[in-house]
């Protein structure tokens, strides 16, 4: 005979069970669940058992672990979003029923490796978002039978890249998006991206580099249009073919690097490039042939750097249209420089240049000129709340550099003055 203690635990444990399952609703055979108030082992009957079922989305649904035949009886779900979840370790065969699944997302949980022959039965998965886990590594193989992957997040986990086996993708040379950004990517092998032949995303963002890595830039990553490099620690760009191979890129971001080094030449071969983002570096001087004669090349990002001078010259033969030099040390421009971009082939549009140490003289002539031919500029900053410009009492624009640091030092003053002042206010 049951007592009445042990069917109150009975009780108490059935209603936990019922309070810590997920809610799920169906809309047009895509299910879409909740989570309940306590962490939940997946099991079959939540979800399984619907050959009607397409989509799946378990998203933050305090999910610890998944029992086998969770996912039995699902011969239609092509997506299955487990994202967000605390699972630390999946099985060998958890995932093997749903064989037309194309979209599998297990990113932000607590994942450290995969068994090998994990996704052996997912032969048509397409794309694979492992972002934000644990994993070190991929071990070799545990990808060969994924030809049809296109799509490959693993940022934000602990892959030590010097460690990384440059055979792991052999299987799945068409993956066309791959994301390591947020890992430790410095010292990778040479060849880490050898069996690609269709790439044309590779986001780098925060990988600890101090260099153009050679494995991004070879001869069979043509197919590359945006190549982000963002967030390192590369200090040159003194290789002048380095993007050498690169003939259909289309972005180069590089911003927050402490770069202060270009070789003239090195962005002469991306003939295919759009935009080029320096921000947030140490650029000081603009080489003269820098971004000439770029057939594609619209827009240039050069916020926040040490820039004193800006050669014409350097944008001859490009259509440029947006243009930012804010946050420099310009303290004046080339009498006439939207007029010189535009008969060099310049199609300028936007051109943002605040804050700079103007001289108030240039920065007249300057707006002058935007005024004129209708180009957008950050006049939103020009409502006298701050300063934007100095000068002497002698009002002319001095275009040479020997005046520079004198301009510089005084707009530093004036604007430390004016911060004092608003403070104390």
């Amino acid at each position: 005979m049951i007592s009445f203690k042990n069917a109150l635990a009975a009780l108490l444990t059935v209603l936990v069970t019922v309070d810590a399952k997920p809610k799920c609703k169906t809309f047009a055979d895509n299910v879409v669940c909740s989570a309940g108030k306590s962490d939940y082992k997946l099991v079959k009957g939540l979800v399984s058992d619907n050959n009607r079922t397409t989509g799946i989305t378990l998203r933050a649904c305090r999910i610890s672990g998944i029992d086998f035949e969770s996912f039995n009886d699902l011969s239609s779900l092509t997506y299955l979003d487990l994202s967000q979840n605390k699972i630390q370790q999946l099985k060998l065969g958890v995932i093997d029923e749903p064989k037309e699944l194309t979209h599998l997302n297990l990113s932000y949980n607590q994942l450290v490796d995969f068994p090998l022959g994990f996704f052996d039965q997912l032969t048509k998965l397409e794309v694979l978002d492992l972002e934000g886990n644990k994993l070190n590594n991929l071990e070799l193989g545990i990808l060969d039978t994924l030809t049809k992957l296109n799509h490959v997040d693993l940022s934000s986990n602990a892959i030590v890249g010097k460690d990384f086996s440059p055979y792991v993708f052999d299987q799945s040379p068409h993956i066309k998006f791959l994301d390591f950004s947020r890992n430790n990517m410095e010292d990778s092998p040479d060849n880490l991206l050898h069996a690609f032949e269709s790439l044309e995303t590779l986001n780098l963002d925060r990988c600890f580099l101090t260099e153009v890595p050679v494995f991004a830039t070879k001869p069979n990553l043509r197919t590359m249009k945006q190549l982000i490099l963002s967030t390192n620690q590369i200090s040159a760009l003194d290789n002048a073919a380095i993007f050498v191979n690169l003939d259909s890129l289309e972005l180069l971001d590089l911003t927050a690097n402490v770069i202060e080094n270009i070789n003239d030449n090195v962005f002469s071969s991306l003939i295919t490039l759009l935009k080029v983002d320096l921000k947030n570096n140490k650029i000081k001087t603009i080489p003269d042939s820098l971004f000439r004669n770029m057939p594609k090349l619209i827009t240039i990002d050069l916020y926040g750097n040490q820039i004193e001078e800006v050669p014409v010259n350097a944008f001859r033969g490009s259509p440029l249209k947006n243009l930012n030099l804010s946050n420099n040390k310009i303290t004046y421009l080339p009498d006439n420089f939207c007029l010189e971009l535009r008969n060099s082939g310049g199609k300028i549009k936007k051109f943002l240049m605040d804050p700079n140490p103007w001289q108030c003289a240039c920065l007249n002539d300057l707006l002058k000129e935007l005024k004129k031919f209708g180009i957008e500029y950050n006049s939103g900053k020009y409502d006298g709340s701050r300063p934007v410009c100095v000068t002497t009492n002698e009002f002319n624009c001095k275009r040479q550099k020997s005046f520079n640091e004198m301009y510089i030092d005084m707009f530093n003053e004036v604007k430390t003055a004016h911060f004092r002042n608003a403070r104390a206010a």
